[in-house]
Order: structure tokens, then C-alpha cells, then sequence
């Protein structure tokens, strides 16, 4: 986990023992379950590569204080817990269809002491239908999960009337704008690139920023 202690340290300005301490403990839980369930790669010996890629984009963005932020098919946590863990000011729900990684997340974030973190297991379009999540978000993110118009699509009820999506996203996504604008003409659409040193494995990556008009 060096690699990601210079990038907090060097593109963040983090350098809270207590931060990074967290995750070291992150990474040993994860690898735990994962040697029982597929959360990351069965070959993966570190989630380095995981969480460097869950919070790339905040050397560009700031997440508002105080934020309320559905993370959809979390998997092994990604991007919500490695955000908690730098943010511990911004709540999360964070949601995936099958219950053996939300069993797993659960367990994870306990182990972490993580507060204000609910873990819900279903399908992002079922529960942002349900009166406790519609319309109660100012962040929705995911984290290479599906294409932005089915993101968009199953998302847009979680969200406050001025909230915003943030999705995590690689490669060249020019078919994939073009069909959320196709499917979508109410909406104010940002792509903000990224370019870093090649070391840290950060490569090609983006978020796509969706608001409401």
C-alpha cells in the first residue's frame, strides 16, 4: 500500500497516520473475505489498484461537506469506503444486488468503525423508488458499473432537485455520452479527464458529472 500512501500524501495533502492506518486495515479485512466470496480479483494481493481508482478524482473535485451519497453495486465497497475513510464528514449508503458482498461490506465497515455508512442489498432502481431513498441524495457515484444511460436510468430518483451523479469511468465513453444525451435532454453533462504519472496505475480515467437542467 505504499504507492497510495505517496499518492495521498503527494496529489492530496493527506498525511494522517490515523487515514492511512485505516487503509491498511481496508485492504487486510477485504483480502480476508475475498479469499471466501469474489470481491476484487481471487489474484489480487493488495486493493491498492481498487482505491487508488475510487479517489483519483478528488484532486479535481471537492465533495461538499456534509454530503449524502448512494454508492450503487459497491461490490467490495468501491468508491464508498475508501471516500469515508478520507471524508469521514460525508454519509453513504452503499448498495449492491447480491447479499454475499453487502454480508462482507457489512462486516468490513464495522471492523472500520465506519459511522453514518448503511449497507442495502438490491437493485439501485428498485430501492431509489423506496420513500426513505427517493429523492434524498446530493451524490450518486458508481464505479465502472454499467453504461451512463442504464446509470443514469436507474439512479435519477435517488437525487435532491439540485444533486448530481459522479461516475467513475475509463477508456473512451464517446458511444456511451451519446446515447445518455439521446435518452436524456434534460440534463447538464461534464466529462473531467485525468492524467497521471504512469506509476500509480491510474490510467485513462474520468468521471462524468450529470445534473438536471
Amino acid at each position: 500500500m505504499e504507492l497510495l500512501k505517496i499518492f495521498l500524501q503527494k496529489e492530496l495533502n493527506i498525511n494522517d497516520i490515523n487515514i492511512i492506518g485505516k487503509f491498511d486495515d481496508f485492504n487486510k479485512y477485504l483480502l480476508e473475505w475475498n479469499s471466501k466470496i469474489n470481491l476484487i480479483s481471487r489474484n489480487s494481493e493488495s486493493i491498492e489498484t481498487q482505491v487508488l481508482n475510487s479517489v483519483f478524482f478528488l484532486t479535481k473535485y471537492t465533495i461538499p461537506k456534509n454530503s449524502f451519497i448512494a454508492d450503487i453495486g459497491t461490490g467490495g465497497g468501491f468508491p464508498g469506503i475508501p471516500l469515508k475513510i478520507l471524508r469521514n464528514d460525508l454519509k453513504f449508503v452503499l448498495i449492491d444486488s447480491i447479499i454475499k458482498k453487502t454480508n462482507a461490506v457489512k462486516d468490513i465497515s464495522h471492523r472500520l468503525g465506519l459511522k453514518d455508512i448503511e449497507i442495502k442489498s438490491g437493485r439501485a432502481e428498485t430501492i431509489s423508488k423506496e420513500p426513505a431513498y427517493s429523492k434524498k441524495f446530493d451524490i450518486v457515484t458508481a464505479k465502472s458499473v454499467a453504461p451512463l444511460d442504464k446509470l443514469c436510468e436507474w439512479t435519477k430518483s435517488f437525487l435532491t432537485e439540485k444533486g448530481e451523479m459522479i461516475f467513475i469511468k475509463g477508456g473512451d465513453i464517446t458511444e456511451e455520452l451519446n446515447n445518455l444525451k439521446k435518452k436524456n435532454r434534460k440534463i447538464y453533462v461534464e466529462v473531467v479527464e485525468y492524467d497521471f504519472d504512469p506509476v500509480y496505475g491510474i490510467d485513462d480515467k474520468k468521471i462524468v458529472m450529470i445534473k438536471k437542467l
